[in-house]
């Protein structure tokens, strides 16, 4: 069994798939969301 795990980096997020390259189909997707990606502080 092959399988293969994809991710997406964004700023805010992260998304994620798993796909099984023998049955060709899809075991599972989810993404996470962050609410705030960037760490605003004074001074900088």
């Amino acid at each position: 069994m092959s399988n293969i795990l994809g991710l997406d980096l964004g700023t805010n997020s992260i998304g994620w798939a798993v796909v099984d390259l023998d049955d060709q189909i899809i075991k599972g997707t989810g993404v996470r969301i962050f609410p705030k990606g960037v760490n605003l502080e004074k001074g900088r």
